[in-house]
């Protein structure tokens, strides 16, 4: 027998002596000593991938994982695999904290074998997997009306650096100032809520549906160049940090939410 085997056997054995819950508990990390540098290439992709799967999803066969480009029926079925092995590792996977990655970022370097994340200067681009490029907005889809939010439109997100929204803020705020509407809010800059938008159309109905115009334009700009990847980011859905939307938007289907730092949050209808 050879020394490297004769070794092998004897480890094995050693561990059979050992207190496997224990250990499992042990392994059990949450962080990673990886960095944004390491995921703005494919150079450790593999080894990132093997340390993740060994870590987290030790039954995960790593030829599962997605070979080609963006793809919501192929993403969704591999994270619901991913669930299925282990739902919280599954979720710190989904929102793994990294500086210089937005959330969810992590999670497709992961899944998708030829993913890059595009880092903090990288602007208007989080995902480039081969040709393709795409933003990724972690959001939650409205399942009923909430508020002045519609059923069936999602909000929370800024549309990117690619489109500058703040010279419109400003005419909607000079607009306010005539009609009495203070700015007001925690955020710096020009700050409007749903409450004052809302007044602000009720006050001045033709002049808020050409502020909605002019918005959609500049929504239309942005959703023609960017491909742009919607993930569901409520903890407590079954559908945690799956593909709600990739692929074009009707620019007809967005809408001024709030307006905050100076810039314009839509809510969009996916």
């Amino acid at each position: 027998m050879r020394l490297k085997k004769f070794i092998s056997l004897q480890e094995e054995i050693e561990l059979m002596d050992l207190d496997g819950d224990f250990i499992k508990k042990a392994l059990k990390l949450r962080t990673f000593s990886i960095t944004s540098r390491d995921l703005q290439s494919l150079t450790h992709k593999k080894e990132i991938q093997f340390v993740v799967r060994t870590t987290w999803f030790p039954q995960l066969d790593l030829s599962s994982t997605i070979s080609g480009g963006l793809d919501k029926t192929k993403h969704n079925q591999f994270l619901s695999n991913l669930k299925s092995i282990d739902k919280t590792n599954a979720a710190d996977l989904i929102h793994y904290s990294m500086s210089g990655i937005g959330p969810g970022e992590f999670m497709f370097y992961f899944m998708y074998d030829k993913c890059t994340i595009g880092g903090g200067s990288s602007k208007g681009v989080d995902l480039k997997i081969g040709n393709q490029t795409a933003e990724l907005k972690s959001i939650q889809v409205s399942k009923t009306a909430r508020g002045r939010i519609p059923q069936g439109y999602i909000n929370g997100f800024f549309m990117g650096g690619a489109v500058d929204t703040s010279r419109l803020a400003n005419k909607i705020a000079a607009e306010m100032k005539k009609n009495g509407i203070e700015t007001g809010g925690s955020g710096s800059g020009v700050e409007f809520g749903g409450a004052k938008l809302d007044k602000l159309k009720e006050l001045q109905p033709g002049k808020y549906a050409q502020f909605e115009r002019e918005f959609g334009q500049l929504a239309k700009t942005y959703f023609d160049k960017e491909t742009v990847v919607f993930i569901n980011n409520k903890k407590t859905d079954s559908t945690y940090g799956e593909i709600l939307h990739v692929g074009p938007v009707d620019s007809r289907n967005v809408k001024i939410d709030v307006i905050t730092q100076g810039k314009i949050k839509p809510m969009v209808k996916i």
